[in-house]
């Protein structure tokens, strides 16, 4: 990107140094940790990890679901550029501009903190009351000692704001006794901003006395894992993970491995998902295309508009099992490798939690061309198309049930096929 005579050269990684406040100089744990790496899709990551997660996933949200993810990486993509050692949030869109630091400042501090205690990321458990249903702050427990941490971002130079509102929130008498509370703030930038980023950390002292039981953080890993599987794993079957878990009845929670759309080999292991597309992205701001009678000219158009940009976002098929035999200690001990791949066309980005993001330009990843090839998706943009002019059609799968046997199946669905097959 050229500015002026200078080239600008962006980033796939940042490295950001952390900035000790006062209320924390003198501590040892954060005396521990001066730096740390962060890429690009972890804050996209981290940023679906703010999301509610569902209670019930209805059939026709499918089409909504499908077009979340890459509006939502191209919210990303477009307003969100990473230096060696500086982020900026170049939106000019007050209300974009506070999501985006938001989500940078939820990304900073998960990953300050799964650093410093040298733990996982789906072991984090949502705390407080979510804002817009997101949530900004988290709890952990980590060798019985339960912390609690609240993230901040933003674009201001002082932090002392931030600062107060953390320190005030911490003298609620109405809180839970725990270890230590402590506050990340993401200092980042506006574009052309030149200053280095950084990540200050707020604390109160710890205190020592109080000791924590995690016998919840199987459960709590349980739910991490459910945001993401809310986006990958058909809605008939999330809503069978998500129900019994909500209801606390653990042992009835399961993952069918054959109820995801695909699967992705990467680094010797199976990982379990879907895939998503720039051009099912439904209309709004990003597209501004008027839907036509002719679904290929509606496919090259949005081809033409948003070029080839596939996703795959998956599992490692070693959770799903570890789950469904309800291990709860090598769920509570399993860390995957953390590998971040960044090639000129592709990307791949595998997280300590087995949660692997793999994002391609023009066909470059073969492997995710050929799970999700073209036909695919403009027959899925064909489904979303018709599900927006409210024309369902005939599932036509042939039925099971032994009176009808064979018989195309006659329930309308805006899906390719019904629930019941699928």
């Amino acid at each position: 990107m050229a500015k002026g005579n200078a080239v600008v050269i962006f980033m796939s990684t940042s490295k950001l140094k952390i900035y000790l406040d006062d209320t924390v100089k003198d501590s040892e744990l954060f005396q521990s940790k001066k730096e740390f790496e962060i890429c690009k899709p972890e804050i996209f990551k981290y940023g679906i990890m703010m999301e509610e997660i569902p209670n019930h996933i209805k059939e026709a949200d499918f089409d909504y679901l499908q077009s979340k993810v890459p509006a939502y990486d191209l919210l990303h993509s477009d307003f969100i550029n990473l230096y060696t050692n500086r982020i900026e949030n170049i939106s000019n869109d007050d209300r974009k501009k506070k999501l985006i630091s938001e989500i940078i400042g939820v990304a900073f501090g998960i990953k300050y903190t799964t650093e410093l205690l040298k733990t996982n990321p789906n072991k984090f458990k949502k705390i407080g009351v979510p804002d817009d249903g997101k949530y900004l702050d988290y709890s952990i427990i980590e060798d019985n000692k339960e912390y609690e941490l609240e993230t901040k971002g933003t674009v201001a130079k002082y932090y002392s704001t931030f600062k107060n509102d953390i320190l005030q929130k911490k003298k609620d008498q109405s809180s839970k006794n725990v270890f230590l509370r402590f506050g990340t703030i993401a200092m980042i930038n506006s574009l052309g901003d030149t200053k280095k980023s950084q990540c200050v950390i707020v604390d109160d002292p710890p205190n020592e006395d109080n000791v924590a039981n995690d016998k919840n953080s199987f459960e709590v890993q349980l739910l991490n894992y459910g945001i993401f599987l809310s986006y990958i794993l058909d809605s008939k079957y999330f809503n069978r993970y998500i129900k019994p878990l909500k209801q606390k009845k653990i042992k009835k929670v399961k993952i069918d491995k054959n109820k995801f759309f695909t699967k992705y080999i990467f680094s010797g292991k199976e990982f379990y998902g879907e895939c998503f597309d720039y051009r099912l992205i439904r209309e709004n701001e990003y597209t501004n295309l008027n839907l036509s009678e002719d679904k290929t000219s509606d496919f090259q158009e949005r081809t033409r508009l948003f070029g080839k940009t596939k996703f795959f976002i998956g599992v490692d098929s070693s959770v799903i099992e570890t789950i469904n035999r309800k291990d709860i200690e090598s769920l509570k001990n399993y860390k995957s490798n953390w590998i971040f791949e960044d090639k000129e066309l592709t990307t791949r980005f595998l997280d300590k939690d087995g949660i692997l993001i793999v994002k391609s330009k023009d066909g470059d990843d073969k492997q995710l061309e050929r799970v999700f090839p073209e036909k695919e998706v403009e027959k899925r943009l064909g489904l979303s198309i018709d599900q927006q002019r409210g024309i369902a059609h005939k599932c036509g799968a042939p039925c099971r049930s032994k009176e009808i046997k064979g018989k195309p199946c006659e329930i309308r669905t805006y899906r390719e096929y019904c629930h019941f097959h699928r």
